[in-house]
């Protein structure tokens, strides 16, 4: 689908086509705070409230359930129905091949995520992408790579259908290799990009998140061990080791309730909350159709007597042993939604904005000077530690895809990044779409803001922030946005944008006094950066042209698809040693979207890349030779790319033209560099070539 955007800025994620109306109705029924901005906050703004989870008992638990599912609670907006509706390379699991191969890009090493192709460089298996609305595909595909072949192929070995229930839908993979499984994880309900972004509770009241545990041990026949479906709709999830953690969030559906309280049900709303037990509210599990037993017990949940919006909604983590014979697990529980997700090697951290939103079209609008409560809990297997919570100012952004990459741990240090802007809009534009005048001279906060928190007796605490008193510059310009971030080691790399691409890098050496290091001028902005070496990053995201027409000259159009090599070797002069653009106005890359939608792989001093691509390099039908011309759909291909370490030079390769015709979503697609050849997924079949 062609998507015309008539400024750079753009919104981050397009996955929007029938949202925009549902949103509109949600606007009307959300509230936020007003406009306005403030200059550049710090923790010390933030009233001193507790934002900590406190264990509770059962009774204590119903109690909570009966007032945020009160009459006039405006956190519940009704049932779902009623609205219609890696380091360097990523880490793979221990293989038996000694093949170089590429694997997920992962945020952290040795943090496994899910993805919807999987490989231990002699297998590789796939789930065949379906549509919102069909959910009848759910295979599980397995191909085996062939050294002796004479041209690029995978060899069809085996396939396993009907993993899932029949209201469930594959959405990603994780390969076990030492125990020689996969887990296929299949999730119901989602149907609409946008609630992706976890907007509305409504959503959550009736999702399902299934898992089946697949023994992959026979070399011509794949077998299901295992199926568990668990009431709860999954946020995110990630694997250590022989561990699987998931997060789910649900909200409860209890029979006999109305949840809009209409005056003639309040007497039978009211007796029914009365009775209320905990059995009917919390999550379940169902091991191989058997009855449904909890999931998690209400001993082992929390509440936040202090959160913002008292919501009925629970969010559970639930760690299950992959090592176990039988499906072993443990579960914790909070009350209250979540928005962004995080885990290392050592903890997992959920956050959650301290405010309702309100919306603009399709994006939030957060109150001007709303913060973001973060709580943390350590890992150790199926040992899940409530350890404390924090509070830090602004909030993670509008793109749930990049939520994650706004946190990192390094020596028991959380550090977040946030921005403040309340709106994606970086400057108020008149009816014409010039910038306002007296929104240039506003004064304007620091577009992102550095928080570093540590553990202090059972809380989270900010020790060290940017801007602060003795640093005050600010992190990006006045009217930016935030995109990119990424923490590694000891530094913290961020992308701010509206015309150039300011990236900043931190130095995080110590937590206690955070620095600027060096800040790098290119123009265009980068949505993800990825590690090639400790000193080498490869920033992908978009080209930018400014036509010098509107607002302060500040204001650009996004043009191709940019890679950019950048050394950060001498932090304080960091430069862009190569580019490339790819394709002109209109181009796209599946990588913009999710960080999995590109492959690295490392042979000696190079680095070889691959990405989906849908190429827009033809002439304009009322070309103006203006930089917003949009240009026409080419074609889509993968394009291939390979990086020399040594002279840090970018050289592109011949790419591979997809063998499916016409415009088409790309979001699904993916690719596999195997020794010396590349393999193209899209839309569940294969094409294969040489490199």
């Amino acid at each position: 689908m062609t998507q015309q955007i008539s400024f750079t800025n753009r919104p981050p994620n397009s996955a929007w086509v029938g949202a925009v109306a549902l949103l509109l109705l949600l606007a009307a029924v959300l509230t936020g705070c007003g406009g306005g901005q403030n200059n550049s906050p710090t923790s010390e703004d933030i009233p001193p409230v507790a934002w900590g989870l406190r264990s509770v008992t059962e009774a204590d638990l119903a109690a909570y359930f009966r007032a945020a599912m009160g009459p006039g609670n405006p956190s519940y907006l009704g049932n779902s129905k009623d609205m219609g509706v890696a380091t360097t390379v990523a880490t793979n699991s221990p293989s038996p091949s000694t093949a170089v191969f590429s694997g997920s890009t992962l945020q952290e090493a040795r943090v496994d995520e899910a993805d919807l192709i999987k490989s231990d460089g002699a297998q590789v298996f796939n789930l065949e992408p379906i549509s919102a609305t069909d959910f009848t595909a759910n295979v599980l595909r397995r191909q085996r790579f062939d050294p002796a072949a004479t041209k690029a192929a995978l060899i069809p070995v085996d396939t396993l259908s009907k993993l899932f229930s029949a209201d469930v839908r594959g959405t990603g993979l994780y390969l076990d290799s030492a125990r020689q499984q996969l887990v296929a994880i299949g999730e119901s309900g989602i149907g609409w990009g946008i609630y992706d972004a976890w907007f509305a509770p409504q959503y959550w009241a009736q999702g399902v998140t299934e898992l089946a545990l697949i023994d992959t041990s026979s070399a011509t026949q794949m077998q299901v061990r295992h199926t568990l479906r668990l009431t709860g709709q999954m946020i995110s999830s990630r694997r250590i080791g022989s561990t699987l953690y998931l997060v789910i969030r649900s909200y409860p559906v209890v029979p006999g309730f109305d949840p809009t309280w209409p005056s003639a049900k309040t007497a039978a709303n009211q007796a029914v909350l009365n009775s209320l037990q905990t059995s009917q509210l919390l999550p379940t599990l169902s091991i191989d159709g058997a009855p449904a037993q909890p999931l998690v017990e209400a001993s082992a949940c929390f509440i936040q007597p202090n959160n913002a919006i008292k919501s009925a909604d629970i969010v559970t983590i639930v760690g299950l042993d992959l090592a176990a014979s039988t499906p072993r697990h443990a579960a914790r529980c909070f009350t209250g939604n979540s928005e962004a997700f995080y885990m290392s090697e050592q903890s997992l951290y959920l956050a959650t904005t301290r405010s309702a939103y309100s919306y603009n079209q399709a994006l939030p609008v957060y109150a001007v000077q709303t913060s973001t409560d973060i709580h943390k809990f350590a890992l150790s297997g199926l040992d899940i530690a409530y350890r404390g919570s924090g509070n830090v100012v602004g909030h993670l952004g509008f793109d749930q895809n990049r939520k994650s990459f706004r946190l990192g741990e390094y020596q028991d240090a959380l550090r977040v990044i946030t921005q403040t802007a309340p709106s994606w809009t970086p400057m108020p534009m008149s009816s014409g779409g010039v910038v306002s005048t007296s929104a240039l001279t506003a004064p304007e906060e620091s577009p992102g803001h550095l928080s570093i928190l540590k553990e202090n007796s059972g809380s989270l605490t900010v020790v060290g922030e940017l801007p602060n008193k003795a640093q005050p510059a600010a992190l990006g310009k006045a009217g930016e946005q935030l995109y990119a971030s990424r923490f590694i080691g000891a530094r913290g790399y961020l992308v701010t944008y509206r015309l150039t691409d300011p990236m900043y890098i931190l130095d995080l050496a110590n937590p206690l006094d955070p620095k600027i290091a060096g800040e790098l001028q290119v123009s265009g902005y980068s949505d993800y950066l990825f590690p090639l070496t400790e000193t080498l990053l490869l920033g992908i995201g978009k080209e930018a042209l400014s036509d010098g027409s509107a607002g302060d000259g500040r204001f650009a159009w996004y043009q191709g698809v940019k890679l950019s090599l950048i050394d950060v070797s001498d932090p304080a002069s960091p430069r862009e040693s190569a580019r490339t653009i790819i394709g002109r106005r209109g181009t796209d890359a599946t990588v913009l979207h999710d960080h999995h939608g590109i492959a690295l792989q490392t042979r000696g001093n190079s680095v070889r890349v691959s990405l989906p691509i849908s190429l827009h390099d033809s002439p304009p039908v009322y070309g103006t030779g203006a930089a917003s011309d949009y240009f026409q759909f080419t074609g889509t291909e993968l394009q291939k790319f390979e990086v020399n370490l040594m002279d840090q030079s970018l050289s592109a390769r011949a790419p591979l033209a997809s063998n499916l015709k016409g415009e088409r979503d790309i979001s699904k697609d993916r690719s596999l560099l195997w020794n010396d050849q590349v393999h193209y997924y899209q839309s569940g079949s294969w094409l294969s070539a040489p490199w």
